[in-house]
């Protein structure tokens, strides 16, 4: 079970969960690749950059899948870590903005890093989301189904 799903109150359901972009593994592939090339070259030097890579897609792969991040009907809600764990649940009506940074490969993969400003935390990032547009929508259907009609969607203007 996940910590997500272990979070969730009373009458509170899961609207979104999110993932981390497949983009994330590139370089474990490009280092594999040129361990390749180098193999014809010099076999040790070429092993030992494929090992190399076999390493970090290890690591990418057990970081990216101890790393959760939902919008729920109350809350946004991520955890990230295996034994050392940080969390974070920032209940919708505190975020006050959420802004989307993607670079120029990140709008051609979709992926990107999410911000969300809330009363009572300071900005938090999480960096290399798929679809974060879909995300940041999400939270602001959750935020607008939890508002009175009439009341504005987020309180702060970001530039």
């Amino acid at each position: 079970m996940s910590y997500v799903s272990r979070s969730l109150g009373p009458g509170e359901s899961l609207v979104y969960v999110a993932s981390i972009t497949w983009a994330t593994y590139v370089w474990s592939f490009v280092i594999a690749a040129l361990g390749v090339f180098v193999l014809f070259v010099s076999p040790h030097g070429g092993l030992a950059l494929i090992a190399a890579a076999l390493v970090w897609f290890a690591y990418v792969g057990i970081r990216n899948s101890t790393i959760e991040l939902a919008v729920t009907n109350f809350k946004v809600v991520a955890k990230k870590g295996f034994i050392a764990r940080r969390t974070l649940e920032q209940r919708l009506e505190k975020i006050d903005a959420i802004d989307v940074d993607q670079s120029v490969a990140g709008r051609i993969l979709n992926f990107g890093d999410v911000v969300i400003h809330g009363t009572g935390i300071d900005a938090t990032p999480f960096r290399m989301i798929s679809d974060p547009l879909t995300f940041r929508r999400k939270v602001e259907q959750a935020i607008e189904a939890r508002l009175p009609a009439g009341a504005p969607l987020l309180t702060k203007e970001r530039y």
